[in-house]
C-alpha cells in the first residue's frame, strides 16, 4: 500500500545549514517537504487567507508553515509546560513538540505519517534517504530515539509530577530531535491532551505538572495499545557536536547528529523587511572571515569591503 509521508524541519530561526538540510529531505521521492517555523520572532509575512506560505531563502524556493501562539490558540493547546509556571510560547514548544505535529496534522490533514526533525539536525550525507529506507516498512505509529520503559521512582525529570494522570499506569520515556507519528497517533494524542487539560483544571496544584512530550506521547500511546519503536542507534548520534571543530562532515558516513551548532557567520538571523540586524549583516560585510562547508567541502569565506572570496582550502 502507498503511504502518504510529511517531512517538516520544526525551527525558530532560518540560516545556511537548515536551508541545506531542507534541500536533502526535499531530495526523498514518495514524499512532501516543508519547514515548520516559528513565526514569533522571525514575523514573515503571513497571507490573510492562510499560514501555508512560499518563500525564497538564499535562493531556494520553500514550502513553509508559519505558526505562532494565534495557531496554538485557535486549536484550544494550553500555554502550560512541566519546568516553569509562567512559560513563554518558546517554552511551550520546547516542551510539548507533540504540539507541532497538532499543528502540522490540522493544515496538511492527508498522509499517514509524519516526520519532524529539530532545526539542529544534520545529516552527514547529501540525502536523508539511507535514513528513512531503514524505516520506510515498520508501520509502528510512534518511532522515536530513546524509546524506554521508566519508573514511576526514576531520577528523571519529566517523570514527576505526574501522579495526577498517571498513577497506575506504566511510564515510558523518550527524545525527541527526530520522531516520526502516524496522523492517526496525532488525533488521539490532541484529544488526550484536551481531556487532560479538563482533568488539569479541577485538579490544579503547584506538584501537579503539564506532561512533557517526552513521557506524555510514549505513554499515551503505549497504555492505548499504539504500536511505538526506537529509532536504533547506529543510524544517529546524540551528543553535542560543534560543526567546525568535529568536521565530521568531511567523511559523509549518511548518518544524523543532534545537536549540531556552528560558530560560522553564517548563523546569524536572514534578512527580510523587519531584520534588525542590518546594521551587524553590513559591518560583517566590510571585514570578516569565516569557514564554510559546502557539500562536505571546507572553503574560507573573506569578506573584505563588499567584496566576498570563497577560497577552496
Amino acid at each position: 500500500m502507498n503511504r502518504k509521508t510529511l517531512l517538516f524541519i520544526s525551527t525558530h530561526i532560518i540560516n545556511k545549514a537548515i536551508i541545506n538540510e531542507y534541500q536533502k529531505l526535499s531530495r526523498i521521492k514518495n514524499c512532501d517537504t516543508i519547514l515548520a517555523i516559528d513565526n514569533t520572532t522571525l514575523k514573515l509575512p503571513v497571507s490573510q487567507n492562510s499560514t501555508v506560505t512560499k518563500q525564497n531563502f538564499y535562493e531556494t524556493d520553500i514550502k513553509c508553515f508559519l505558526f505562532d501562539q494565534k495557531v496554538n490558540e485557535s486549536l484550544g493547546l494550553p500555554m502550560l509546560t512541566a519546568h516553569t509556571n509562567k512559560p513563554e510560547f518558546k517554552d511551550v514548544m520546547w516542551a510539548n513538540a507533540d504540539y507541532r505535529f497538532i499543528y502540522v496534522r490540522k493544515y496538511f490533514p492527508n498522509y499517514d505519517f509524519y516526520w519532524q526533525f529539530d532545526y539542529d539536525v544534520y545529516c552527514n550525507g547529501n540525502s536523508y534517504n539511507s535514513f528513512l529506507n531503514k524505516y520506510q516498512k515498520n508501520n509502528d505509529d510512534l518511532i522515536i530515539c530513546n524509546f524506554r520503559p521508566e519508573s514511576h521512582n526514576s531520577e528523571w525529570c519529566w517523570t514527576h509530577g505526574v501522579e495526577w494522570i498517571y498513577k497506575n499506569q506504566p511510564l515510558y520515556g523518550s527524545f525527541f530531535p527526530v520522531c516520526r507519528l502516524s496522523g492517526k497517533a496525532i488525533d488521539f494524542l490532541y484529544k488526550k491532551r484536551m481531556l487532560h487539560l479538563d482533568t488539569y483544571k479541577e485538579k490544579y496544584s503547584e506538584e501537579n505538572k503539564w506532561p512533557s512530550c517526552e513521557l506524555f506521547v510514549p505513554t499515551e500511546l503505549m497504555n492505548n495499545g499504539f504500536s511505538c519503536s526506537s529509532i536504533n542507534d547506529p543510524t544517529i548520534h546524540l551528543n553535542c557536536y560543534n560543526f567546525n571543530n568535529e568536521r565530521f562532515f568531511e567523511k559523509p558516513d549518511n548518518k544524523l547528529y543532534h545537536p549540531v551548532k556552528s560558530n560560522t557567520d553564517d548563523t546569524v538571523k536572514i534578512n527580510h523587511p523587519n531584520d534588525s540586524n542590518k546594521k551587524y549583516n553590513i559591518f560583517q560585510k566590510i571585514f570578516s572571515v569565516s569557514n564554510i562547508y559546502i557539500n562536505g567541502q571546507k572553503y574560507k569565506l573573506i569578506y573584505l569591503m563588499f567584496i566576498r572570496i570563497k577560497i577552496h582550502l
